[in-house]
């Protein structure tokens, strides 16, 4: 089991932990994320649209939860994961090889823990 860190664009302070099996689809974190957040996400699992919040396009480091505290307004230098179908250790999610970027105890209370998935949902997407 993984737990994953999201942040719904457009809303800051929004970082959320969702717990996942590392064996399960991008469309299985799109039904996690929604169950999660009911009220705040209210269109259908599947057309949310979810981004590796690895900076540079998943080449450098993950968003920390102080930035998402910030807020973040929009993905650009971010990697679309489109596909629902894709395993989480396809798409740099799980896996042995992944590094979700685990920090210790006093990094994650300064806010230096990461984020793994920007949220964008029909509301918010222009």
């Amino acid at each position: 089991m993984n737990t994953l860190y999201c942040v719904v664009v457009g809303v800051a302070g929004s970082t959320f932990p969702v717990d996942i099996d590392e064996n399960k689809s991008v469309g299985h974190l799109k039904d996690a994320i929604k169950e999660k957040k009911p009220d705040t996400i209210t269109c259908e699992a599947d057309k949310l649209q979810l981004f590796l919040a690895k900076k540079d396009e998943g080449r450098g480091p993950w968003l920390t939860q102080l930035e998402a505290l910030q807020g973040v307004s929009d993905t650009r230098g971010y990697t679309h994961l489109p596909v629902p179908g894709a395993k989480l250790r396809a798409v740099g999610l799980a896996g042995r090889q992944v590094s979700l970027g685990e920090v210790s105890d006093e990094d994650g209370a300064a806010g230096k823990g990461p984020v793994h998935v920007l949220v964008v949902f029909s509301q918010i997407a222009a």
